[in-house]
Order: C-alpha cells, then structure tokens, then sequence
C-alpha cells in the first residue's frame, strides 16, 4: 500500500482537529458523518529535542 500512496494510484483523506478540549466534539462528529478518512486529534506541536 505504502507504493501505491508514493505513486498517487491510492488516496486517502483525514479530518484533524486541533485542541484536546475539542476532542468531544470530534467523537461526536464520528456519529454524525462530519469527517472524511481517519479522524485525528492534534493535542500538541512535536517539541524537538
């Protein structure tokens, strides 16, 4: 699969919601149809150490 991604042939989509104090709102969603792909919830920016 990770060939077929790098050559364009499969696509995928994803929902990202920014906020741990929105992740609620993001399961929610789930029921309701709002996102498209895999939901994913951004809680932080990666620190580099």
């Amino acid at each position: 699969m990770r060939n077929g991604v790098k050559s364009g042939r499969l696509q995928y989509e994803e929902t990202i919601t920014e906020g741990f104090e929105r992740i609620p709102e993001a399961f929610l969603g789930l029921f309701k149809g709002e996102n498209f792909g895999k939901q994913l919830i951004k809680v932080a920016d990666q620190s580099v150490k």
